[in-house]
């Protein structure tokens, strides 16, 4: 019968994601495609196929380890036990006779090397004594250490806050007296034009008196122009007259005489006028004076405004070039901050990390000592069970119905038909026994005469199940752990130029196995491999250029790696070539590669 757990090379107590892993391992390296014409990778191929087929499921994978048990307890009867352990017996005795002769010949050299031996043990064990004090001191160290960096971390966060907190409330603060600063700016600015409104209004109002004024003398002064106008066209009248009346000779002295009284009052009027007339112009002249110099007030006024105008808008601009500064100087501080936040996070979570690492290795020590201990019960349990019922089924007392039958079944199986007295008489107890436990009823009465109680054998079970768990999760974490050292192990040997270490974990980027997939990742680690002409490395270095993953797509280059990886022994170069020539297309005859041989490459090289 095929040992399925052999050909996977796994324990039987593997669990899914092992069985799963250890299949991929195997069925890339045996695959016919890295293995044309290999009749033996084939078989191997086959047999791996067939061994996942039934241990991943787990139906048929627990059919088969009661065949498999079965299998090794009919191999193992009795009789080759019995004859074994004699020919043992019989090899110790000769090796007893012969240590026994060889004693007596080096019992004189013994006396001699006793108190070397003893040193040398003294010596031993002085060193295994301080190597265990320094792996104690060692991690004793590791942990303070850990203890004082989580406590750097913590006062590293309550400084950092602390500090943020107070440049945050300070920068606030001036901000505020910014504001205020401005606000006040403002309102000033709004006093001043207020004034300046009041004193141009009241200006102005003067300066519309002053020229209803200077229109009234100017209506004025033309009624008395005309006024004088036609005085004067009066007194020339009375002149003409006079002269008219003189030339007559005086014949109408009378006429004469109030001609002249006339021509003299028009004479006195004309003065008059004229008097007016400068006196209206004097004031006229005075109002234009006032005029001009309302004027100047009023640009003086009008300048003063757009000084204190500008004088207003550069504190505005300064305060709010100061306001845009601090607030620059508040969004440089948040942007340090978030640095230094996604630092203490990087650090949290890398703190985090070594807590789940330290835990999982308490986790796994502690459960290797429970281990311990539960092998020491279990051997306890069944030494209590060896003279019961339960020890003639081989079955612990606290055995289900289905744990007894499947013992009775194995038993009767291997006891059936042997003539031989010792084991018929074996078979008959194995009934009597399962006679009286297979029955609910016998089986608590037989309980109570063991002294064996259903609240023990609950509890007991309870344990079982409980354990079974605790192995369960052991075997999980275990597995992620000998990964991971793996993984580490794998990087550094990588780092130091392993050329197959950096091809191997190029594919784990490239396939994800237990790690996120990152194609730019595997390219890199395929481009270090292939520098030092690593077959497989160029090859996948070559089919990621085909296939345009994580580097930008150029058939040329990748089916040039190819064929030097082929040149240099690739199986699976190798393979993508016998694969692509198959079937010549018209993108092979031009140098690249049609789809389908594209995903023949693609699927060679994941395979």
């Amino acid at each position: 019968m095929k040992n399925y757990y052999q050909i996977l090379n796994v324990q039987q107590t593997a669990t899914e994601s092992d069985i799963k892993r250890s299949y991929r391992v195997l069925a890339k390296r045996y695959h016919p495609d890295v293995n044309p014409g290999d009749a033996a990778a084939a078989d191997k191929f086959a047999d791996i196929n067939e061994a996942n087929a039934v241990l991943s499921d787990p139906k048929a994978r627990a059919e088969y380890d009661v065949k498999l048990k079965e299998a090794t307890s009919t191999r193992l009867n009795p009789e080759d036990v019995i004859a074994r352990q004699r020919a043992q017996a019989q090899a110790a005795a000769r090796q007893a006779a012969r240590q026994a002769a060889y004693r007596n010949g080096a019992m004189n050299n013994m006396n001699v090397n006793a108190s070397a031996r003893r040193d040398a043990t003294i010596a031993r064990a002085r060193q295994a004594a301080q190597a265990q004090a320094q792996a104690q001191a060692q991690y004793q160290t590791a942990q303070m250490q850990a203890q004082v960096q989580a406590l750097r971390n913590q006062a590293f966060q309550s400084g950092r806050e602390q500090g943020a907190s107070e440049a945050k409330a300070a920068a606030e603060s001036e901000i505020s007296r910014l504001n205020v600063s401005v606000r006040s700016l403002l309102a000033e600015n709004r006093k001043i034009k207020k004034n300046f409104e009041t004193e141009t209004a009241d200006l102005k109002r003067q300066l519309a008196d002053a020229e209803q004024d200077r229109r009234d003398l100017e209506v004025e002064l033309f009624n008395r122009d005309r006024e004088l106008s036609q005085e004067q066209i009066r007194a020339k009248d009375i002149e003409e007259q006079l002269k008219t009346l003189r030339e007559d000779g005086g014949a109408n002295s009378e006429a004469v005489r109030k001609a002249e009284d006339a021509a003299k009052k028009a004479e006195a009027a004309t003065k008059k006028a004229e008097a007016a007339t400068r006196k209206a112009e004097s004031e006229s002249a005075d109002l234009r004076a006032k005029l001009e110099k309302a004027l100047l007030c009023i640009k003086k006024l009008e300048q003063d405004k757009s000084q204190a105008d500008l004088n207003n808008q550069a504190q505005i601009q300064l305060q709010q070039d100061k306001r845009r500064q601090m607030q620059e100087e508040i969004d440089e501080l948040n942007r340090q901050v978030g640095s230094l936040t996604s630092e203490i996070d990087v650090l949290r979570a890398e703190n985090d990390q070594w807590q789940q690492y330290a835990q999982s290795e308490e986790f796994i020590s502690d459960t290797e000592r429970r281990m311990d201990d539960w092998a020491k019960k279990t051997q306890a349990d069944r030494r209590k069970a060896k003279p019961t019922l339960y020890g003639v089924l081989g079955v612990l007392i606290w055995a289900t119905d289905e744990e007894i039958t499947d013992a009775h079944a194995k038993l009767v199986k291997r006891y059936a038909g042997k003539t031989d007295e010792t084991i018929v008489a074996k078979l008959a107890k194995v009934e009597e026994a399962y006679a009286v436990l297979s029955d609910a009823e016998k089986r608590a009465e037989y309980n109570k005469s063991i002294d064996v109680s259903e609240e023990t054998i609950a509890e007991e079970r309870r344990l079982i199940a409980e354990n079974e768990s605790i192995m369960e999760e052991y075997r999980n974490r275990l597995a992620g752990k000998e990964f991971w050292a793996h993984f580490d192990e794998l990087t550094a040997n990588a780092l130091e130029g392993d050329p197959n270490a950096q091809n191997a974990l190029g594919e784990m980027y490239y396939y994800g196995d237990e790690i996120e997939r990152d194609y730019e990742q595997a390219v890199f680690w395929f481009k270090e491999a292939a520098k030092q002409k690593h077959p497989d490395g160029m090859c996948n270095l070559g089919m990621c250029f085909v296939n345009g993953e994580g580097i930008e797509r150029n058939e040329a280059t990748g089916n040039s790696f190819i064929r030097q990886a082929a040149k240099l022994g690739s199986k699976a170069a190798i393979a993508a070539i016998a694969a692509t020539s198959d079937k010549p297309t018209k993108s092979e005859k031009s140098g690249g590669a049609s789809k389908t041989e594209k995903s023949k490459q693609t699927k060679t090289t994941k395979n």
